[in-house]
């Protein structure tokens, strides 16, 4: 008789156990499938406002097209800070003097080495997800435009083509106004130019898709609008030819390779 009531208490637990993994088990799916609609309606949603954004720059395209540089930029001022930068890691690397030597009083502790690859191997992003190209990479005003001018309302969130070193964030290159300079990696560079606020700092470190400023009207320029560039060591080249293909406006309209919002 004892045996048997032994049993039956055994055969309740059992039953009460699997109760509450059934219990536990529907708890998590309820909590995995709240939290999978929150994250799809969030994407939505922020589809839906880029969307809408997009759609009310290319309304707007006829005057946003005239906002772009209105003057030189100084090019001596953005290859210092790239020269700077590449002399600091090439000092964290250098050799350590050898076993016994006392330092020099007058050596300075080297800055730690910038948290980026010799050779960024990952895809970019474009630095702002609406507005109208208002001025392409090249030949302007007789002279060369070593990037593009992407224009839209001001506040416009910009954000960082890969991941990087800010190596400088300020207004003091002549030209650019409020202008952030990423290093991706021991050659390539990103400037963006003309913010009307800074969102990092001189020595962080930055994600893709770190929101790093908000796009805005200073410095030399005609109207609300981030001027993009993108170099390998000191050598502006084409964005285009690195950023994926977009929907954002052309001046000219669509180019081989190239989706036009006209699309």
């Amino acid at each position: 008789m004892k045996r048997m009531h032994r049993i039956a208490v055994v055969c309740g637990l059992i039953v009460i156990l699997a109760g509450c993994t059934t219990i536990n088990d529907q708890k998590w799916y309820q909590e995995s499938k709240e939290a999978s609609v929150k994250a799809a309606a969030t994407v939505t949603d922020t589809t839906s406002k880029t969307f809408k954004r997009m759609q009310h720059y290319l309304a707007e395209k006829d005057v946003l097209q005239t906002f772009h540089d209105a003057g030189e930029h100084s090019e001596a001022a953005v290859l210092d800070v790239l020269h700077k930068s590449k002399a600091r890691a090439g000092a964290c690397t250098s050799k350590p003097a050898p076993h016994g030597t006392a330092p020099a009083q007058s050596a300075k502790v080297q800055p730690a080495a910038p948290a980026v690859p010799q050779k960024y191997a990952g895809d970019l992003r474009w630095p702002v997800d609406a507005g109208i190209v208002s001025s392409e990479f090249g030949a302007r005003w007789g002279k060369q435009h070593k990037g593009i001018d992407i224009a839209a309302d001001a506040g416009e969130p910009v954000y960082a083509i890969a991941d990087a070193d800010v190596i400088y964030a300020g207004d003091g290159l002549r030209g650019y106004g409020n202008v952030v300079i990423l290093r991706h990696d021991a050659q390539m560079t990103s400037l963006y130019a003309h913010n009307s606020e800074l969102k990092v700092h001189q020595g962080d470190h930055v994600t893709q898709g770190t929101l790093i400023s908000l796009l805005g009207n200073t410095g030399h320029s005609t109207g609300p609008h981030v001027h993009f560039e993108i170099r390998q060591g000191d050598t502006a080249i084409n964005p285009r030819t690195l950023l994926p293909q977009s929907k954002l406006a052309e001046v000219g309209g669509s180019r081989p390779g190239i989706a036009s919002a006209r699309n």
